[in-house]
């Protein structure tokens, strides 16, 4: 092994740990402006229609950003050589990055409707969501195994399936940008990892 496969992604964690402080601190910021009562439905295409939620289950759901960037800095910092023999790094902190990146997109969604701004965020949640199902999928296409090689697949396609859906349902521009910047993130996660 080369003297450099080992090596930490300090970036990385970095800004993981940055992406997963956002959504709190963007929640904090407009918590007395959250209305009191919502429900977020999903539909089979990814699309989100937020009804109401209170302040403190958004808080929570921000929150929640911080803790998986936490784990997933804990988990690659000590387990790095392990997930670099496996080839798992790769897939393992875009599944991370993914998760971070779609609870931020449902965060800025509920402040940005909250607040009235009329930004068009809705359409970017199932594209990032359709990378943290592929990543998933591609961990556990790697492990080799029967049960688990059918699982990946399923995931991978669950993935892009979601994407091509999402691309078909986006009504603006930024959806078919998302889902083109969604597709580039799968491809990046599926090439071999070197060693």
């Amino acid at each position: 092994m080369a003297a450099g496969a080992t090596k930490q992604p300090f970036f990385t964690y970095a800004l993981m740990a940055v992406l997963g402080a956002v959504p709190t601190a963007l929640v904090t910021q407009y918590y007395g402006v959250l209305p009191q009562r919502l429900v977020i439905q999903w539909d089979t295409f990814g699309n989100i229609t937020v009804i109401g939620t209170r302040p403190g289950t958004v808080l929570m759901v921000a929150t929640v950003a911080g803790l998986v960037a936490l784990t997933g800095i804990v988990v690659t910092l000590f387990q790095n050589r392990t997930l670099v023999e496996l080839g798992l790094r790769r897939a393992f902190l875009a599944l991370n990055m993914a998760q971070i990146v779609a609870i931020n997109l449902v965060c800025a969604m509920l402040v940005n409707d909250a607040l009235g701004l009329r930004l068009k965020v809705k359409p970017m949640v199932a594209p990032a969501m359709a990378v943290l199902l592929f990543a998933g999928g591609i961990l556990f296409w790697r492990m080799q195994k029967g049960l688990a090689r059918v699982a990946g697949g399923v995931f991978m396609a669950g993935g892009l399936l979601l994407l091509v859906g999402s691309a078909i349902a986006a009504d603006a521009a930024v959806g078919y940008f998302t889902s083109a910047l969604a597709l580039l993130a799968m491809t990046a996660i599926a090439l071999p990892q070197q060693r």
